[in-house]
């Protein structure tokens, strides 16, 4: 979203495109919560038996690194989708008038977020790569 879509709401006023970011959020998370539920699972699937919390090689400190990484990207999605997203919806503007400062900050707090997430994401593709 962040390389994608707010690009394209910087075109748009802020009463539109705080509208459209709220609607995009709340369909973006059924996309999202899904993909973490197929990591995770395929994750713990395609693990080597005794090596899921194993620091005995350095595999195993990389893999442990790799799902200490997932999990934090796990914990800020769920700040995103169970505190962000609902203040976006609560707070969206009317047509026509200017978003308030609460959602100007829930905004600003999902971006950021986002971003978190989204440097995490790339670590995890680092450990992964170590492979």
């Amino acid at each position: 979203m962040k390389l994608v879509l707010l690009p394209a709401l910087a075109a748009t006023d802020p009463a539109s495109a705080g509208r459209a970011m709220a609607v995009v959020a709340k369909r973006f998370t059924i996309v999202a919560w899904t993909s973490v539920a197929v990591l995770l699972v395929t994750g713990l699937l395609k693990t080597p038996e005794g090596t899921l919390f194993s620091t005995a090689s350095d595999y195993g400190v990389i893999l442990l690194v790799k799902h200490v990484l997932f999990a934090l990207m796990i914990v800020v999605g769920a700040i995103i989708t169970f505190g962000f997203a609902p203040k976006l919806r609560a707070f969206a503007p009317n047509p026509g008038k200017a978003p308030s400062s609460e959602f100007l900050r829930a905004q600003k707090g999902v971006e950021i977020l986002s971003a978190t997430n989204t440097v995490l994401g790339l670590l995890v593709l680092v450990c992964v790569a170590m492979f």
